[in-house]
């Protein structure tokens, strides 16, 4: 009993504090009063719901209300006391209440289940019926199209009408008696939609589809065809060496040339001064004996002091002279006297003789002076000329030292730069190659020692300061004694014997340098004349279009595909693709082959393809590409390749490229972008020269003839070169446009591994990677060959249909639930509508 109480005390202490807080729940915290004591009384305000009502607190009797009449009610819930009543403590029925409650919430939630796997089902199904349908749009690509490889569907197609069908069909179709259907669904009508995308006229989508389809095909001739026969065989690296000779050689020549230019001036100006030197050491040392000569008798008179000195010796002579006059006359008058002034007269006449004794030897004297001033004049003009000219002379070769002095300045940093470019690339060659037999001619080069540069640049500056010396003592106005006179001789003889031994040292080398650079020039034009020779012909063969009546019979295709040049702002196919893309200018250029001089023929067709081994080295998604051009359309000689037995090779392709408006000349087209047939065979024809001219080149530079290795110049090793290569490209070039195989190469390979022009064609696709051009000269020939413009062909497409299924249980679940979406399932009365969306994409 002690337990059962307990027991029901718990009960009471849970029912109470159950209804406390549905109080709180309902009349809010602060209208409840708080609970203070075991036997409280809970008072409401006025004017609540409970108004004048009072609530007594729980106690172990249970709990009651009392209203404003007086009259008591039991509050407490009957389940809340001890002593409840019969009927809850009758257990009559329980399990079958039990079950109840159980079962109905499991019937219900099968009955959910059933319509959620019913509305899972239809969801696959709807959703495989679109995957189907708009894979069987897809169905509905152009032929015309198809036939490259390419897929797209046009605006015409019926791919809608597919789509449609497609769904419908494969949904779940009644039975023949309409019996029962599990899943009862159906296309809402009009829902269907299909949506194309992303067109061939983008770059990106014609690329994945090139590159799908040549993906077998494409390594396979990639190696084949070019690696194998071109990498594996050595011939791409032994056109990089030859590339790289033919530079050094080139980069060689002009520090040569640069070199023995600069000593030309420099021994140009050397021979002017010794000229000057043969011609002015026999004038000085004329003109300084005489003026030593002249020196010695002047003395140290003065020429003031002369003429004074004559002028008195006139004068004496005048004087006496006068007086010898006045003894004549006195003598006269004497004798007139008679006999008596006879001795009178003879001591005039002595006196008189005494007067003429001196008048002579005043007039030696006077002779004497004027000889003297003759002497001083005479000096002293020669002076004034020596002055004169000894300045002049020293100008004239101190011009022709400082024209000496540059010249060899530039003379020697071109002769150092050389004989570093000599080590250079005799050092990188040591290993040998392809061009190791070419490369004997470094050891031919002339080469000149900086020391010996250097004395002669220091030996010329002596003489020329020596005779400087000389310049210097005529002018500066100072007796000309014999000390002078053996200084100025000394100068003067050192500078001409200074200027002999240079002469006489050096003149062997440069006469050898000048004879060398003559013979090397006559056999460089020798051998550019006939190089010249091929080139012309080689131009004038270039073309070869049949132009009967002077029209383009192609003009139109060209102008569809490039634009007519008459009307403004007309692109064409080809500028609206590019534009389209936003691949920039359509106007773009190849690199060109120099066919006017043969300097430059050999050098930019080595150039053009020194690169072509790196480009071997693995397959990229340009070869694809090119491959997909090679094959798909037509070229120069499409319908010539024979095999070997005789057979013509025709072609296979379902694209049937020898039926192409533009006949045999689309992959030029693709290459060059040229607007007439002849243009485009012309860049491919040059080109084609070039490739050969460079194998042939190659060949020649491993076996040079020894008089070019004797004449000790790189360029004339590659112009003879060039010329046997010039000569073998001309008999290839005649027989590759004809549709015949060549070896590629006489000497690299064996003759059995042979390239016709289509072969040629692949390589210079590769070797002008130019993506979104080519993509777009793609794409111009495919809209002229199908007459469909790319831009409506798409190449993804997207399906769209929404199909309704009828419900059993859900909508009534959902309403009891009070839900109005389940899983994105929206019930429209019974029934529930599915949108269900696909891609596909080829």
């Amino acid at each position: 009993m002690e337990g059962q109480n307990r027991l029901c005390h718990k009960r009471k202490v849970k029912g109470f504090t159950r209804l406390y807080a549905k109080l709180v729940k309902q009349l809010g915290r602060d209208r409840v009063p708080a609970l203070r004591s075991r036997r409280s009384t809970l008072k409401f305000p006025k004017g609540s719901s409970e108004g004048g009502t009072e609530v007594q607190a729980i106690s172990d009797e249970g709990t009651s209300t009392k209203n404003t009449t007086g009259t008591s009610k039991n509050f407490a819930p009957k389940w809340y006391t001890c002593r409840s009543s019969a009927f809850l403590q009758d257990e009559a029925g329980a399990v079958s209440t039990y079950l109840i409650l159980i079962l109905i919430p499991v019937f219900l939630l099968c009955g959910l289940l059933i319509d959620v796997v019913r509305w899972k089902t239809a969801q696959k199904e709807a959703e495989n019926a679109v995957k189907a349908g708009v894979r069987s749009s897809m169905s509905a690509f152009s032929p015309a199209l198809q036939a490259y490889g390419l897929y797209g569907l046009p605006e015409e197609s019926k791919a809608g009408d597919i789509f449609t069908r497609t769904v419908q069909g494969n949904l779940s179709a009644p039975g023949d008696t309409g019996g029962f259907r599990f899943v009862d669904q159906h296309m809402v009508e009009g829902s269907a939609k299909v949506t194309p995308m992303y067109s061939l006229a983008n770059h990106e989508q014609l690329k994945g589809q090139i590159l799908e389809e040549m993906k077998y095909r494409a390594p396979l001739i990639f190696s084949l065809e070019l690696s194998d026969k071109l990498k594996k065989t050595g011939v791409a690296g032994n056109l990089g060496q030859a590339a790289q000779f033919t530079e050094n050689a080139a980069k060689i020549e002009k520090l040569l040339n640069e070199r023995d230019a600069k000593l030309g001036e420099a021994w140009d100006q050397f021979l002017r001064i010794r000229q000057m030197s043969l011609d002015a050491h026999p004038f000085y040392t004329a003109q300084l004996r005489d003026l030593n000569e002249l020196s010695g008798r002047i003395g140290l008179h003065t020429l003031d002091e002369v003429r004074q000195s004559l002028q008195n010796v006139k004068t004496e002579i005048a004087s006496l002279k006068s007086q010898i006059s006045s003894i004549n006359s006195s003598i006269a008058a004497l004798a007139m006297a008679g006999p008596a002034a006879a001795q009178s007269i003879s001591a005039l006449i002595q006196e008189k003789q005494a007067l003429q004794d001196q008048v002579t030897e005043a007039m030696g004297r006077m002779a004497d002076l004027e000889a003297l001033l003759q002497d001083i004049l005479r000096y002293a003009q020669l002076i004034a000329v020596l002055k004169v000219k000894a300045q002049k002379d020293y100008d004239d070769l101190s011009q022709r030292k400082d024209g000496f002095l540059a010249a060899m300045k530039a003379g020697k940093a071109a002769n150092d730069q050389l004989n570093a470019e000599l080590g250079t690339v005799s050092g990188a060659s040591g290993g040998g190659g392809t061009s190791s037999g070419s490369e004997a001619v470094y050891a031919s080069v002339q080469r000149f020692d900086r020391q010996e540069l250097d004395t002669w640049e220091a030996g010329v500056s002596a003489a020329v300061s020596l005779f400087a010396g000389v310049n210097a003592q005529i002018g500066d106005g100072l007796m000309f004694t014999q000390q002078k006179y053996a200084t100025m001789t000394a100068g003067l003889d050192g500078f001409h014997q200074q200027v002999g031994t240079l002469y006489t040292k050096h003149q062997a080398s440069q006469e050898e340098r000048i004879g060398r650079n003559q013979r090397v020039e006559a056999a460089k034009r020798e051998e550019r004349t006939k190089t010249g020779v091929v080139l012309d012909k080689v131009k004038r063969g270039i073309g070869g279009c049949s132009i009967m009546s002077g029209v383009d019979p192609h003009e139109a295709q060209y102008h569809s595909l490039l634009g007519n040049p008459a009307a403004a702002g007309d692109t064409g196919f080809y500028g609206a693709y590019m534009a389209l893309n936003q691949a920039g200018s359509p106007d773009t250029s190849v690199p060109s082959v120099d066919l006017d001089s043969a300097d430059g023929a050999g050098l930019s067709a080595l150039k053009l393809f020194s690169s072509l081994g790196d480009m071997l080295g693995e397959v990229r998604d340009e070869f694809y590409i090119d491959e997909f051009a090679v094959s798909r359309f037509s070229y120069r000689t499409l319908g010539l390749h024979k095999d070997p037995h005789g057979r013509v090779i025709v072609s296979k392709e379902l694209s049937q490229p020898e039926q192409h408006p533009l006949t045999n000349q689309e992959v030029e087209f693709l290459l060059y972008g040229a607007r007439s047939c002849a243009g485009n065979y012309s860049l491919a024809y040059a080109e084609l020269f070039a490739f050969r001219l460079a194998v042939g080149t190659a060949e020649a530079l491993t076996e040079p003839r020894n008089e070019a290795l004797a004449a000790g110049s790189p360029m004339l090793v590659v112009l003879a070169a060039v010329t046997e290569g010039a000569l073998r490209a001309q008999d290839d070039l005649e027989k590759l446009i004809h549709g015949e195989a060549v070896p590629l190469s006489r000497k690299f390979t064996n003759n059995l591994l042979t390239l016709y022009y289509k072969d040629y064609l692949r390589i210079f696709l590769l070797m002008h990677s130019r993506e979104p051009v080519l993509l777009s000269r793609i794409q111009a020939l495919l809209q002229l060959n199908t007459e469909l413009d790319l831009a409506s062909a798409n190449t993804y497409i997207s399906g769209r249909a929404a199909t309704s299924l009828r419900l059993w249980f859900l909508p009534s679940i959902m309403k009891t639930l009070g839900r109005t979406e389940f899983g994105g399932c929206v019930p429209d009365g019974n029934r529930c509508e599915l949108m269900q969306t696909a891609d596909f994409a080829y």
